[in-house]
């Protein structure tokens, strides 16, 4: 006989009733292990079995709490028992406490490096901190321990995360092959071939899943996705509503509700699911972004609001995180400037059309070229831009303290963030201040409400030195425009198509969202000024027929008669032969024209404007200005539809236009040597500046060569 507190313990009887309770927790039956597992612990408290199992069954009931004391306790009493720990590890890892797990499964691995629960829990606590190296490197023993259906996936996972999206695609089929009846392994292949563009498998992928978990919020969520990318925005939408409904508590559903209802012109809604997004999920910054990109965009905000929400944003981050406090650089001044350039978007996108010729053209006796590229899907372009560097990362693996570090280190001079608030964007890294002088360019057409971020490169036009600053920081005013812009792949100017039709066709090639009411009101003035006028709306997402419907309905609300709209969605293999169907471009507001302007403008088409009321609105305009047809911006609503009809009557006009743009183009805003020059000029202004008031104690780290 054993005994507690003076009280007698029958040890075969404890024994026993713990066997019992253990096969009714194996049998599912979670209640009645429960309470065996109390009355064991009631008869021998310092049952660390127990203690562990009862653990493990608060757990499954929710109980995150009384789970974690319970198996602390059991570590308590069997300090050395590795299976207590891999199984509390993966608790925290639930709760999201990385770096708790992290420490418990490395106490785990010293004892037993081959544990493949606590190598499975380690992974998932190092992606959690984006210490995606050292989680590939875990993963990849975790495989090599036991090449089981769930070390593959964790495996196919950080793969994808470092954009090696075949390798991870290979692991989630071998995992299939293994596990067939695992749904994970459906959801992540399905989430992966999505990536790949195989939206048929990647279809079957999520309904093989749904078959094995028909209330399954990830695989509502990645074919919301799906659908959300192949443009089937109604369908993303019921995706996204279903997961919700199964789970509210996650962030993932809401904020892609909240992209796709932007998609629809639902800007009030939108809003709202992007800002309780980024309130389930306060500490992560890709959910903050999507919503102050959203208020951004959105037709229902004033420009000063919109400022505030970014402001209060940076000074939230900027208060939880402390600048790094020495800067390596050499402060000699008349040497080559170290530039870095962050970047998800360094391949075949947008912004490249207006990047690529500044880099170019950059004067490498003057500059060094650093990038730091978050970039997923490298390509032809992302090679030609290594070719240009004198430093590449890629930062995918990297934490924001790493990526900091890095920079650091790099010795880089002017910092220049890309991408704003836009997805994959490495804001945080800049609040850490890594270089002395940092710069917001190119990438967002709003301030990024970091302090810690020194200058934005504007124009006169798009920021007037007159107009109060809707920024945090200083604009810097280049003097032939913002920005350099390179087709790609531009067919020849095509003539008229009125001359041909007998009709002149008003054209948008915008994003649905932008068409705001405003937009239309214009719209359906300018359509009455023109009365035998026709309007070509053309756009990929328009190949959905619910979003064409509701298009529909929503420009016969607004007064347009859509017996005089046609549609288009089928792009040509040339994509900017479009314009060569299009007289004139309609442009639209508040959330103006950007790459749209300029690749019409190439084309011959031009897009009468307006400055609007924010800055993300000016662009036409400033292109408009230095191009040198400010006779094409008009004041005021009343203006704008009077030039666009006078410009409409005028097919001598619109004939010599089309033949003279490109010329204009070439000579102005895709003048890629001046344009560097300008930004030249500015980096080394703003390194002089950052000379004459850096700190004197800095002077201590300058370099000795």
């Amino acid at each position: 006989m054993l005994t507690d507190q003076g009280r007698s313990v029958n040890a075969p009887r404890v024994i026993e009733k713990l066997q019992d309770a253990v096969r009714k927790h194996q049998a599912g039956d979670v209640a009645a292990a429960a309470q065996l597992y109390a009355e064991v612990l009631t008869h021998d408290p310092s049952n660390a079995d127990a203690w562990h199992l009862f653990g493990l069954v608060d757990y499954a009931q929710g109980d995150h709490e009384q789970a974690e004391s319970a198996i602390r306790r059991a570590i308590g009493l069997k300090p050395r028992e590795v299976e207590f720990k891999a199984n509390l590890a993966a608790i925290l890892v639930n709760q999201k406490r990385s770096e708790e797990a992290e420490d418990l499964c490395r106490q785990v691995l010293r004892i037993n490096d081959a544990h493949p629960g606590a190598l499975a829990h380690l992974g998932t606590a190092l992606r959690q901190q984006k210490k995606l190296q050292q989680c590939l490197s875990t993963c990849q023993q975790a495989v090599a321990v036991r090449a089981d259906a769930t070390a593959l996936c964790n495996l196919a996972t950080v793969l994808a995360d470092l954009g090696r999206i075949h390798e991870a695609r290979d692991a989630l089929l071998q995992a299939r092959q293994l596990d067939p009846n695992r749904p994970q392994v459906h959801i992540n292949l399905g989430t992966i071939l999505r990536e790949l563009g195989d939206v048929d498998e990647a279809l079957r992928s999520f309904a093989a899943a749904e078959q094995l978990v028909p209330s399954s919020y990830e695989v509502h969520l990645n074919r919301g996705n799906l659908f959300q990318e192949a443009g089937n925005v109604f369908d993303a939408i019921e995706d996204y509503q279903r997961a919700i409904a199964i789970d509210p508590t996650q962030p993932s559903a809401v904020a892609g509700l909240g992209r796709a209802l932007q998609k629809t012109g639902c800007w009030e809604e939108c809003l709202e699911a992007h800002r309780l997004a980024a309130e389930l999920a306060p500490n992560n910054q890709q959910y903050q972004s999507s919503y102050l990109y959203s208020a951004t965009l959105s037709p229902l905000l004033s420009e000063d609001l919109v400022r505030q929400f970014h402001a209060a944003w940076g000074r939230k981050l900027e208060a939880s995180i402390a600048p790094l406090a020495v800067h390596l650089n050499d402060l000699t001044t008349d040497r080559r400037l170290r530039i870095g350039y962050v970047s998800p978007d360094l391949r075949s996108h947008a912004t490249m059309r207006f990047l690529y010729p500044l880099l170019q053209a950059h004067d490498r006796s003057a500059v060094e070229l650093f990038f730091y590229s978050e970039t997923v899907w490298e390509d032809d372009v992302t090679e030609r831009v290594r070719e240009l560097s004198d430093g590449w990362c890629a930062t995918r693996g990297l934490s924001d303290p790493e990526l900091a570090e890095r920079i650091q280190q790099d010795r880089i001079d002017i910092l220049v963030d890309l991408a704003g608030h836009t997805s994959e964007n490495r804001l945080p890294v800049f609040a850490r201040r890594p270089a002395p002088v940092q710069v917001s360019f190119l990438g967002y057409p709003a301030t990024t409400g970091l302090g810690r971020i020194d200058y934005y490169l504007t124009d006169e036009i798009r920021h007037p030195s007159d107009a109060v600053s809707g920024f945090t920081e200083q604009p810097y005013r280049l003097p032939h425009g913002a920005c350099c812009y390179q087709a790609i792949s531009a067919p020849p100017v095509a003539p008229p198509p009125c001359l041909k039709n007998g009709f002149l066709t008003f054209g948008s090639t915008h994003r649905l969202e932008k068409i705001s009411p405003q937009s239309l009101k214009l719209w359906a003035l300018v359509m009455a000024a023109v009365p035998d006028a026709k309007l070509l709306v053309f756009r990929d997402t328009l190949r959905s027929d619910s979003l064409r419907e509701q298009f529909r309905r929503t420009l016969q609300e607004s007064g347009i008669n859509t017996g005089r709209v046609l549609f288009g969605w089928e792009l040509p293999d040339a994509h900017l032969e479009v314009y060569s169907q299009i007289d004139v471009m309609l442009d639209v507001f508040p959330w103006g024209s950007g790459t749209v302007a300029y690749d019409a403008m190439w084309m011959g088409v031009p897009i009468p404007t307006m400055p609007g009321d924010r800055s993300g609105c000016r662009a036409t305009a400033s292109m408009m200005h230095y191009c040198g047809l400010p006779e094409l911006v008009g004041a005021s609503d009343d203006d704008y539809v009077a030039i666009v009809a006078e410009l409409a009557a005028d097919r001598d006009r619109l004939k010599k236009l089309r033949y003279t743009l490109r010329e204009a183009m070439a000579d102005t805003v895709c003048n890629a040597s001046q344009f560097a020059q300008d930004v030249e000029t500015a980096y080394r202004t703003m390194w002089q500046n950052y000379l004459h008031g850096a700190a004197r104690q800095d002077r201590r780290y300058v370099l000795e060569h």
